[in-house]
């Protein structure tokens, strides 16, 4: 009895549904034969015990009357009304674990659909991110997201890294002039510092990192603004740090109490100016286009949705495994009930021959009691009329 289909051509494993072997099989039995063998030895102690107080002797034997086969017919008879009792109560509590186990089996059946459902949603939500961006704002994630490779990586940021790099070691000497002209006032150095820092590096990448956002995913006219604002902001800035840094270079300096000359002495202050800005400008933008790149929104959402379809994945097999179980274990319960008549049908024809052994063990037992040949001779011929008679 099958509670599903297979497929013959299956596209995924997880297509497949194959019943398999249920980890513990029903068994509904509520009847055990007796134990033959201990029931023999006792027969034929009972047959020793009879024969030595006399109950039974070579006389009886030669009439073919046993008293005690009418305890064991009687015995018999009534285990053959058990074995129909209890054989009817089984098939019926088979039946109702039947209906029970279909309804869990519908749960699980359902549960498993559910699951397999929403991981070929996921398989197909990421076999459609897994296309590598070719302009910002397509919605794909970059080609390291998908790949996972660290040269692609190093490829495509190392020249601007590069190249913010060699702006940070021009602006080293400067950031030093600019700081010695400002002499002893820790705050004012510090101010400064930190607002080259946030200048040239933080803010300019987390506005590459907004931007790239925006492209992505769009933005209201407030949003657009507001980064039109924020840029206008930045450029104001940077413009205040060149002018602060013209002034501290154009300055003459004094070393030891000793004066001489400004940093950039032989050149103008509207070249220092303008080689200032465009310094600051240029790297700015480069720690702004790095953020951009570094930074696709879309690498997040690849990340996120190949976890959700690795987890749906694991819960998509706990939930094909349940279901395979609970398969297995209600055609085991079919196959039970199936059974039913095959079973009743042993039961007897073991009764009858456990109870033919425990006549002949007893009639051994009171052979062996009585010690005569003639009494055995007379109980071989009751056994073979038995047999015969059977």
């Amino acid at each position: 009895m099958r509670f599903f289909r297979e497929h013959d051509t299956p596209t995924d494993p997880g297509d497949e549904v194959t019943r398999i072997a249920p980890a513990v099989a029903y068994d509904g039995d509520l009847y055990r034969l007796p134990d033959w063998a201990q029931r023999r030895r006792e027969e034929r102690e009972l047959g020793r015990s009879h024969a030595a107080e006399g109950q039974i002797d070579t006389l009886t034997l030669q009439t073919g009357s046993v008293p005690r086969f009418h305890e064991l017919e009687d015995e018999r008879l009534a285990e053959m009304a058990r074995i129909e009792e209890l054989t009817e109560q089984e098939i019926q509590r088979a039946r109702a674990a039947f209906e029970s186990q279909r309804i869990r089996l519908a749960e699980s059946q359902r549960t498993f659909g559910e699951a397999r459902k929403a991981l070929e949603d996921s398989r197909r939500r990421v076999a459609e991110l897994e296309q590598p961006s070719r302009r910002p704002g397509d919605g794909r994630p970059s080609s390291i997201a998908i790949t996972g490779g660290h040269w692609p990586a190093v490829r495509r940021w190392l020249p601007a890294a590069l190249l913010l790099t060699l702006l940070v070691i021009v602006e080293v000497p400067i950031l030093y002039q600019v700081i010695l002209s400002w002499g002893d006032s820790v705050a004012m150095t510090a101010l400064l510092a930190a607002g080259a820092a946030l200048v040239m590096l933080v803010a300019p990448h987390m506005y590459g990192r907004a931007f790239r956002s925006w492209q992505e995913n769009g933005s209201p006219a407030k949003g657009r603004w507001l980064l039109i604002g924020v840029a206008l902001v930045w450029l104001g800035l940077i413009l205040a740090v060149a002018v602060l840094r013209r002034d501290a270079l154009v300055r003459p300096l004094v070393v030891d109490g000793q004066a001489i000359g400004p940093a950039s002495e032989g050149v103008g202050r509207l070249p220092t100016m303008v080689l200032l800005l465009a310094l600051l400008i240029a790297t700015a933008l480069i720690a702004a286009d790095l953020g951009r790149r570094m930074h696709n929104p879309n690498d997040r959402r690849l990340f996120e949705l190949r976890a959700k379809r690795d987890a749906e994945a694991e819960a998509c097999a706990a939930a094909q495994v349940a279901y395979q179980a609970d398969a297995g274990y209600a055609e085991s319960i079919a196959q039970y009930l199936q059974g039913a008549d095959r079973r009743r049908a042993g039961r007897l024809r073991q009764l009858d021959s456990g109870f033919d052994s425990l006549a002949t063990a007893y009639l051994g037992g009171v052979v062996e009691g009585l010690k005569d040949p003639e009494a055995a001779s007379w109980a071989e011929r009751i056994v073979l009329r038995r047999r015969t008679r059977s």
